[in-house]
């Protein structure tokens, strides 16, 4: 490997005017400038970008830890944090926990021994205290779709709870009076909002509550679910995630029901493949790209030395009608 020693040599020039002549700081002569760069070419020399940035203290990188980087939702934030930190110079470390907080726990440990210079997590439920060790230590840190109680760190989240009594009042209003909610397993913070937007909006309605709780997070469990929730022959079925939407269609199809007519279904995210469908399904959407920009800002506000309490940022939902539940 090519050292800055090797360019300095066949520059002519020292080591440190090499250094100088390379990182643009401190003075070197136009000549030297030339020579160096000259060298540092002809000898394919690339600095060693990991050391350079620990000598000026930061490696202008950034853990980002998601629960799932097939998940769509997840994928869309991912994007915009990236695009955004990358037009401020970062370069964003992408990991997937899989909800499993003892893997985000190694994945948090192992960005720090990369020496990033700040965390984007979505928090998987569990043990926290690599959050909490993180935050004490002085650690940039944003949280985004869940917040992990009595950390000092900044969030931000959406207004799941509103999200989902707006959903069932839709349904309400359609009149159906048998709504069950398909739902993430309640230990999630978003699935516990969502989960209590939908009972508020049955008990104020004087309404049946019936609640099918998959046992994970995948499409499978969503199904599964719903296999469940259809013992009880309800008209109408809300849920709480994609990942819940789509497990929810595979059985509905499976036992030949038919969304719109037979049974309506409102779903949580709106995905591209949401309007492909038919018919195209009534969702509860979040503004994903929102989010992802808005932690990226809170963080680039961190990095900037920005003084200020720990910031709770809730965006808002939005019900986007279409024909999934007989709408006309």
């Amino acid at each position: 490997m090519t050292t800055i020693r090797d360019v300095a040599e066949r520059a002519g020039v020292s080591p440190m005017t090499a250094s100088r002549a390379l990182s643009g700081r401190g003075y070197a002569s136009d000549g030297a400038r030339d020579a160096v760069r000259v060298a540092a070419d002809a000898l394919g020399y690339r600095p060693n970008s990991v050391a350079r940035a620990l000598v000026q203290g930061a490696t202008l990188s950034i853990g980002l830890v998601v629960s799932d980087v097939e998940n769509p939702f997840f994928a869309g934030a991912a994007r915009a944090i990236a695009d955004q930190l990358e037009n401020h110079g970062y370069t964003v470390l992408l990991t997937n926990s899989d909800e499993n907080p003892a893997r985000e726990e190694r994945l948090v440990e192992a960005l720090r021994n990369r020496q990033v210079d700040g965390l984007i997590v979505a928090p998987s439920e569990g043990t926290n205290r690599h959050l909490f060790r993180a935050v004490a230590d002085g650690l940039p840190l944003v949280q985004i779709d869940r917040a992990v109680r009595g950390l000092a760190a900044d969030a931000v989240l959406v207004d799941n709870r509103h999200g989902a009594e707006v959903a069932v009042g839709h349904l309400a209003t359609l009149g159906h009076r048998s709504i069950v909610c398909v739902s993430d397993p309640s230990a999630l913070g978003s699935a516990r909002e969502r989960l209590a937007g939908y009972r508020h909006a049955i008990r104020s309605r004087g309404l049946a509550e019936s609640v099918a709780e998959a046992a994970g997070v995948t499409q499978g469990d969503g199904r599964e679910a719903t296999a469940r929730a259809l013992d009880e022959a309800p008209t109408a079925i809300f849920t709480t995630s994609n990942f819940m939407t789509v497990g929810a269609m595979h059985e509905l199809a499976a036992r030949g029901l038919r969304i719109g007519s037979d049974i309506a279904v409102i779903g949580f995210d709106d995905l591209d493949w949401t309007t492909l469908v038919d018919p195209p399904l009534t969702v509860v959407a979040q503004p994903v790209a929102e989010i992802g920009r808005t932690a990226a800002t809170l963080l680039l506000d961190r990095l900037g030395s920005i003084p200020a309490a720990p910031r709770r940022v809730r965006l808002k939902t939005s019900l986007v009608i279409r024909r999934s539940c007989g709408e006309q």
